[in-house]
């Protein structure tokens, strides 16, 4: 593995070629190091023959340093021999170099080839791919990202799925009684946890109570379940104080996936019935392995591969084909359901609580005049609702802002801090927000440390974030505004969480789908008219997904990716 202290050396003088003149005390700045450790340093690089290293002779005199090889061939011969050893770790930092392109031209090839599906003896398939940012959990019932909500479904199974309709997974049948206050799940025999244990209506209970503990027994969706009672191995029933004629309709939800509770639940190794497992999780690599007792069809792909790297520009040069030839790869323009939105902090007691301060701030947040929108303007949560709002001017937000008698006081903005889109709206928005007199100071949070946590909640009054479901339409919405994981369910007082909850009891009873419909607008209207949700745009991305996966806007459904590999006759 590469010594990164070493090229970190050479990457930051390398405009001195191989004759360095320096001192001691720069050196152990730059290295963040004792002088005496640096001097060790030098000595041990000086035995591996990297350098030659003459000190100063007394007090102020620098130090010279003759490097045995020109940069450009230690970054080549490190590139090969990783390449060689498959080290993507020295692979994907050499990439990250600030260094000419033609260094490492020639490795294009071998670079291209190393990623998406590689054959391997046994005919074991292994399908390679890059993250610019770590899992930050796979927690069924915490999960609050598309990408860690469609890899749960690759490690587990719901009783139910969505696909275009309600369909069969762990249970083959279910069924409700006349007033939808009983439902009653049959299950499929023989179905394998990945321990080796058989699954049985046990599991199926043990599972909705640890949800229920999870979420609250105030939860929207289970705030009636009376009792979970097991009837027999393969059959489960709930019972419930008051109709729930749309029960079956809410355990296709990621949450409900069923996992073995009589095991130590951890967030990343949970054990669960899907077509892959985790085998590894590291901060660079991130491994799953298909389930060969897998109760249904088996993936074609034995094994998929996640290479960590925090440099989009790597990434899609990497994927681009017209960057580095990569046809395994197709770039997609690719429209994301739901929306990007900025919400109110209403919990923080700052000047987020004066009303007019919202209401200007819903006049500077006007994606219509941002030349850099990746997608259309947003007025609500679905594009299909969402129309162009012409009534927004800086005029009108000076006018509120005025009525508000602002003097000037932060209004603390949170965005993404891997985003690039994010970072450069926020910026725009801070700019706007300043032809108006409103001081907007930005800050940045990540998904893997602050999420989780009581960060923006604490410290944001404005929280920029993309809400993007797996399945579009009224019960996702309702999902985006009452899990208390996501942002709706965090940010608002108790007082409005209270009318809220009112109304998603007015969803839950409606089993007409227009009706539902009326609800949902209803609730969106009634964030928006309080300038509580910012709705921004609807998101057009290029992407670039793997042929080997069917359905590119599903790009992390590697159990059903069955496009057939090409024969060469």
């Amino acid at each position: 593995m590469i010594d990164q202290t070493y090229f970190d050396l050479r990457m930051t003088y390398q405009q001195f070629g191989q004759k360095l003149t320096i001192s001691i005390s720069e050196l152990a700045k730059f290295w963040s190091i004792s002088t005496k450790q640096v001097k060790r340093r030098l000595r041990a690089y000086e035995e591996q023959k990297l350098l030659h290293y003459y000190p100063g002779q007394g007090r102020g005199h620098l130090t010279q340093i003759i490097f045995q090889s020109s940069f450009r061939d230690e970054v080549i011969m490190e590139m090969k021999q990783a390449i060689v050893t498959e080290d993507t770790i020295t692979i994907f930092y050499l990439l990250k170099l600030s260094v000419p392109a033609s260094w490492l031209a020639s490795f294009r090839g071998n670079l291209t080839n190393f990623l998406g599906i590689q054959t391997y003896s046994e005919n074991k398939r292994v399908l390679r791919q890059l993250a610019t940012r770590p899992i930050t959990t796979l927690d069924p019932v915490q999960v609050a990202i598309r990408r860690e909500y469609q890899l749960v479904l690759q490690l587990g199974d719901t009783l139910v799925q969505f696909d275009e309709g309600l369909k069969a997974r762990l249970a083959h049948h279910w069924q409700s009684n006349n007033d939808a206050t009983v439902w009653t799940f049959y299950l499929r025999k023989g179905v394998r946890f990945h321990n080796g244990k058989t699954m049985t209506a046990v599991d199926v209970k043990r599972t909705f109570e640890r949800v229920r503990n999870e979420v609250g027994e105030s939860y929207w969706q289970l705030v009636n379940l009376v009792d979970i009672i097991l009837l027999a191995d393969d059959i489960v029933q709930f019972k419930f104080s008051a109709p729930e004629p749309l029960f079956v309709r809410y355990v296709v939800d990621a949450k409900y996936v069923i996992v073995d509770c009589d095991v130590e639940f951890d967030e990343i190794h949970w054990v669960g019935t899907g077509a892959f497992q985790v085998t590894e999780s590291t901060d660079t690599t991130f491994k799953l392995a298909a389930f060969d007792d897998y109760y249904g069809l088996r993936p074609m792909i034995d094994e998929v591969v996640y290479y960590l790297v925090d440099d989009w520009k790597v990434v899609s040069g990497l994927l681009n084909p017209a960057d580095y030839g990569n046809h395994d790869y197709v770039k997609k323009k690719h429209t994301f359901p739901g929306a990007e939105f900025i919400i109110s902090n209403l919990k923080r007691p700052t000047i987020i609580q004066q009303p007019f301060v919202r209401s200007a701030l819903y006049h500077v947040i006007d994606t219509r005049v941002y030349d850099g929108i990746g997608g259309i303007p947003a007025s609500h949560y679905d594009s299909r609702d969402s129309a162009v709002r012409r009534d927004k001017t800086l005029a009108q937000a000076q006018k509120k802002l005025n009525q508000a008698n602002y003097q000037g006081e932060p209004v603390v903005l949170a965005t993404l801090s891997h985003s690039k889109e994010a970072e450069e709206l926020s910026k725009w928005i801070q700019r706007r927000a300043k032809k108006i007199g409103l001081n907007m100071e930005i800050i940045y949070y990540n998904f893997a440390t602050d999420y989780y946590t009581e960060f923006l909640e604490k410290n944001a009054d404005l929280v920029m974030l993309a809400d993007i479901p797996m399945n579009l339409d009224e019960f996702a919405y309702i999902e985006f505004v009452s899990s208390p994981t996501l942002l709706v369910q965090r940010m608002l007082t108790p007082s409005l969480l209270e009318q809220l909850q009112y109304l998603i009891f007015l969803f839950k009873q409606t089993e007409n789908e227009k009706d539902r419909h009326l609800i949902y607008l209803k609730i969106d209207n009634w964030l928006i008219k309080q300038n509580i949700l910012f709705y921004t745009t609807h998101a057009v991305r290029e992407i670039y997904v793997h042929q080997f996966l069917v359905n590119e806007g599903y790009q992390y459904d590697y159990k059903n990716a069955w496009k057939m590999p090409e024969i060469n006759n």
